[in-house]
């Protein structure tokens, strides 16, 4: 089943600790963002929709009020696709020239947008939070200790937030059949 790869519970937003601007971009440099101030969050997602968006076994997002990223170079193309979970649009956002998936808005989430991990300047300045969607991760993706991990998403559609789990030691999201 399909799923929308973003849950977010008003209630349950943190921000992270970063203080500097961050800056990124598409494969081929055509299109160019800076996002200003720190992401809500960062989050790896397994839903079958994220694996098909990137072609990969998830997808590394970081969420930011719509008005915090700005795109200074470049124009992107999106493509819609209705959530079979919550039946609202999400909008996917790439380059026309090289394809590479910048990131996501919502529907359901008019004001965020998902900026894709691999697309900063330095991916690893921005700490993945949380995986969701980890029931269905894809075999041979190993889920880390200490990180708030959700089976489905995380929050209820009208936005209760849901628990989580934390593995004390890395586990295997599923064993390959």
């Amino acid at each position: 089943m399909e799923r929308l790869g973003v849950a977010v519970a008003r209630d349950d937003i943190k921000e992270s600790t970063i203080t500097t601007v961050l800056q990124g971009g598409c494969l081929c440099g055509k299109v160019r963002f800076k996002a200003n101030g720190p992401p809500m969050r960062t989050l790896a997602c397994h839903c079958t929709f994220c694996q098909k968006v990137t072609g990969s076994s998830f997808y590394a997002e970081s969420l930011f009020a719509l008005d915090a990223v700005e795109f200074n170079e470049g124009e992107l193309t999106q493509f819609e696709h209705r959530s079979d979970v919550s039946r609202k649009k999400v909008y996917v956002h790439f380059c026309p020239t090289c394809g590479t998936t910048v990131g996501l808005t919502f529907e359901r989430w008019p004001d965020l947008r998902a900026i894709s991990r691999g697309c900063f300047d330095e991916p690893n300045a921005v700490e993945v939070s949380s995986h969701i969607w980890t029931g269905s991760a894809q075999s041979g993706v190993a889920l880390p200790c200490g990180v708030d991990c959700f089976d489905g998403p995380r929050a209820t559609l009208d936005g209760k937030a849901l628990p989580s789990t934390q593995y004390p030691e890395p586990v295997m999201a599923r064993q390959s059949s």
